[in-house]
């Protein structure tokens, strides 16, 4: 029994790793390239016992951890730079979405997926697909005002969150009211969908009709 023990004390983090603090801590710096895993462990332990305190970060500017349970979290790594991860998981499979968003100033998304060693999901890819300014777009959006749009939004800014009581779901936004001047958005306002929604279901995510 003793050597049972033993082994498995030897057992790597990844595998021991249950929720999402685990892989934050685990991350091997990838993504977290401001925060050592020291840095990492104290946000958590301050949130824990009630606090978002401030860390400092390799750029000499404050991170701070902002929501965290067992499978999500948020937190600022910069002053222009959040990150949220979510565990999905389907029997023995485990995926850990990131969604990382800058502000240009506008903010602006990217999800990634990794497997619980912090590797490349495979066929990530297919997990999701990022939607473009014109899936924001309702059908009976005339054809020359769709052109226009089309002309003045050279860069698609879209921003993702997970939302939902458990996390569950993603929430894709346009950001055109931010990038385009009060008189021009109007002209597009009612043509476009506020907001897409999609459900997390085990390691699926699926659009919300």
């Amino acid at each position: 029994m003793n050597i049972i023990v033993v082994l498995a004390a030897l057992l790597p983090v990844q595998l021991q790793a249950r929720t999402v603090a685990d892989f934050l801590a685990s991350e091997p710096g990838n993504i977290f390239t401001l925060l050592t895993r020291t840095n990492r462990l104290d946000m958590v332990d301050y949130y824990n016992s009630g606090q978002q305190v401030a860390i400092p970060n390799n750029l000499m500017g404050e991170s701070r951890l902002l929501e965290l349970d067992s499978t999500c979290l948020k937190l600022h790594s910069s002053a222009s730079r959040q990150v949220e991860m979510r565990l999905m998981t389907a029997g023995k499979d485990t995926l850990i979405a990131v969604i990382e968003t800058v502000k240009t100033p506008v903010p602006d998304s990217r999800i990634t997926f990794w497997t619980p060693q912090w590797l490349p999901a495979p066929k990530a890819a297919k997990k999701f697909k990022m939607p473009v300014i014109d899936d924001f777009i309702v059908k009976k959006m005339p054809a020359d005002l769709r052109q226009d749009l089309q002309d003045v939004m050279i860069f698609p800014l879209i921003q993702l969150t997970f939302t939902g009581d458990g996390h569950d779901t993603i929430e894709a936004t346009h950001g055109l009211q931010q990038f385009l001047s009060p008189l021009e958005y109007k002209r597009f306002e009612q043509y476009l969908r506020p907001a897409i929604r999609y459900r997390i279901s085990g390691t699926a995510i699926k659009p919300v009709r």
